[in-house]
């Protein structure tokens, strides 16, 4: 878990107390639209299952039943399951014999018979196991979904887990032709879908939701697709108010590309589930010269697939050569075959490339690109870099990357101004974790417009910082990663802008370490009245003390008795922020706050120093739960 996410993420505690409907609603959206990679387990629960999550809350008391009831009607939704089929006869659950063997659950009943359709703000549909296009039809018809108004409800979410359904026949295309022209009429007013289904190549012959998007009535403006097909955008899809699309989808031969419209509306671009060699064909269509301008994009994630072997790299750039009609060897990396070319006014403009000095294909251009995330790149980062104007981008993320960081060099980190590198997996090596440390040391001492840096990655060692700090604009950093503390006094003084730390720290249970930070016995408070303060500048810290197995931090934590005494690197993590007067928050884990609170109020009853440490006695320290 990165560090720093405690700051960016909502919480319910951060909520106003009685702004009850406020922080009821951060449950309920977060219930009913989980995050699609890191909730799994939600997502594969059925809307109404996760909805019931709410129900204790309004058996509290009146308020809170007030508040949260609204909440539970904002989402119409039904579920639809197929049970596992048995040699031996089952039990019948549902309507008419074609829906023998699944279970159908619905909150429509209620909403419809207590006239709550007001509340309705989004349609939520969970379909799992072998269950027809018809199904849903039929169970909110019978539910009197079609019979009500629903003039509030705006989004829609659609999924289908097929699970073990390998031998089912492929839906029919005029069954899908109902389900798109039966959601047109009952939800005229939807400006969201979200589809996802990642295992439905096999069951549909086209993308199911393809009636709603290329509908000349409709008024999407945000659509959010995992599929393993890929939607029927060509040049006769309307969709003229689309202003968000995110599409997880394989790119495969005659997949159809983004049209020219998009180019208009887009602000916000994810493209998933594509191949280094296939990834900018999104982006134009065969024997397209021109140049694509996204005149309005301010956020684009590249996510790449796995990287594949040589042989099945170079069929398929034989197949892209193909469609596109390109003469370039296939055997080439697609990235490495493609150059940046800028125009003569286009010095403000992002990532104009060409295939051939002749201006055969053009790469598309962003010229108001704000937030650049690359996912899962194979190969060097800088391939996928060069094709950026760094120094226009102000936010650039580089996510779960096994390799290929190191280059990632002092020229490109000198242009940015906001950086985020997450390696996946952990080092293979300890010369490959001896790699990372150089290259951060080196990513430290250049001299660079970087104001916030984020740094993850599973290291068996502390990281050490070196003595030369070039990055003195920083005012975020965070390391997701343990960090020798005895490097921080230094870090600090040099970070002059610095105003929020993260941070993993390791435990060096010896006296030179104390000693480096002028931290003696417990007794020997008077020393902080000699010592300089180290920041100015920072406000907020969140501190994480690795575990050693055999360390007593470790030892505590297992102590049933609850032992609140500190620990020496607790001590020493209290006189660092006892030099840092300009402190005014404190996250960490709540065994580590325990014995922090302990050195605070140690330092605060020593009447000498207590000038100097005055701000511990106002500093909010705080827990963060996983």
């Amino acid at each position: 878990m990165d560090v720093w996410e405690c700051r960016k993420r909502p919480r319910l505690d951060q909520c106003r107390r009685h702004d009850l409907e406020g922080a009821f609603r951060l449950v309920a959206d977060y219930l009913v639209q989980p995050d699609s990679d890191n909730d799994q387990r939600l997502l594969r629960e059925s809307s109404v299952d996760r909805l019931r999550f709410l129900q204790p809350l309004a058996a509290v008391c009146h308020s809170w039943r007030r508040a949260v009831l609204p909440l539970l009607y904002q989402t119409a939704a039904c579920s639809i399951k197929e049970l596992p089929r048995h040699n031996s006869s089952t039990t019948t659950l549902g309507v008419g014999q074609d829906y023998l063997n699944h279970v159908q659950r619905t909150n429509l009943d209620l909403i419809v018979s207590g006239g709550y359709q007001k509340y309705v703000r989004r349609l939520a549909i969970d379909l799992a196991g072998d269950v027809s296009p018809d199904q849903p039809i039929t169970l909110l018809t019978e539910a009197g979904f079609g019979r009500a108004s629903w003039p509030k409800i705006k989004r829609l979410r659609l999924s289908h887990w097929h699970g073990q359904s390998h031998n089912k026949d492929v839906y029919s295309v005029e069954s899908l032709a109902r389900l798109n022209a039966y959601l047109l009429h009952t939800v005229p007013k939807l400006t969201s879908i979200k589809y996802i289904s990642s295992d439905d190549r096999r069951h549909y012959s086209e993308f199911p939701l393809d009636g709603l998007l290329s509908s000349m009535l409709s008024r999407l403006t945000d659509v959010r697709i995992t599929s393993g097909l890929v939607p029927d955008m060509c040049s006769s899809a309307f969709l003229p108010r689309l202003v968000s699309l995110t599409l997880r989808s394989p790119i495969y031969a005659g997949a159809a590309h983004l049209p020219r419209i998009f180019a208009e509306t887009l602000k916000h671009l994810h493209i998933g589930f594509s191949s280094t060699e296939s990834i900018w064909g999104r982006f134009y269509v065969a024997d397209d010269a021109q140049t694509v301008q996204f005149k309005q994009l301010k956020s684009l994630v590249l996510e790449y697939s796995e990287a594949i072997d040589d042989e099945r790299r170079a069929a398929r750039a034989q197949k892209e050569n193909r469609l596109y009609g390109d003469s370039d060897s296939a055997d080439v990396d697609m990235d490495d075959s493609l150059y940046t070319y800028y125009s003569d006014d286009s010095s403000h403009k992002l990532g104009v490339t060409v295939q051939s000095p002749s201006g055969k294909r053009a790469r598309p251009v962003f010229s108001k690109l704000q937030h650049l995330s690359i996912h899962k790149y194979p190969f060097s980062i800088s391939r996928v870099l060069r094709h950026f104007q760094l120094d226009c981008v102000p936010h650039i993320s580089i996510r779960d990357i096994r390799k290929g960081w190191d280059s990632l060099d002092a020229a490109m980190v000198s242009e940015m101004s906001s950086l985020r590198v997450h390696v996946e997996q952990a080092f293979e090596s300890r010369k490959e974790e001896q790699r990372y440390q150089v290259w951060v040391n080196r990513l430290f001492s250049v001299s660079s417009r970087l104001t916030n840096l984020h740094l993850q990655a599973s290291t068996t060692m502390p990281l050490a910082l070196p003595d030369v700090i070039g990055l003195t604009r920083l005012v975020t950093l965070s390391f997701s990663m343990r960090v020798d503390l005895c490097t921080i006094p230094n870090l600090l003084s040099r970070l002059t802008h610095l105003r929020h730390l993260a941070m993993h720290i390791f435990p060096r249970m010896n006296m030179s370490s104390l000693r480096s930070l002028g931290v003696l016995e417990s007794g020997d408070y008077d020393i902080l009245a000699d010592l300089p303060p180290l920041s100015c500048s920072l406000q907020h810290l969140v501190a994480y003390i690795g575990l050693e197995p055999d360390c007593g931090y470790a030892r505590r934590l297992a102590d049933d008795e609850g032992n609140d005494d500190p620990l020496e690197i607790e001590r020493e993590l209290t006189w660092l922020m006892a030099r840092i007067p300009s402190l005014e928050t404190l996250k960490t884990e709540e065994w580590t706050s325990g014995g922090v609170s302990v050195c605070i109020g140690e330092l605060m009853a020593c009447g000498e120093i207590h000038p100097y440490v005055k701000h511990l006695g106002s500093l909010e320290v705080s827990v963060w739960k996983y």
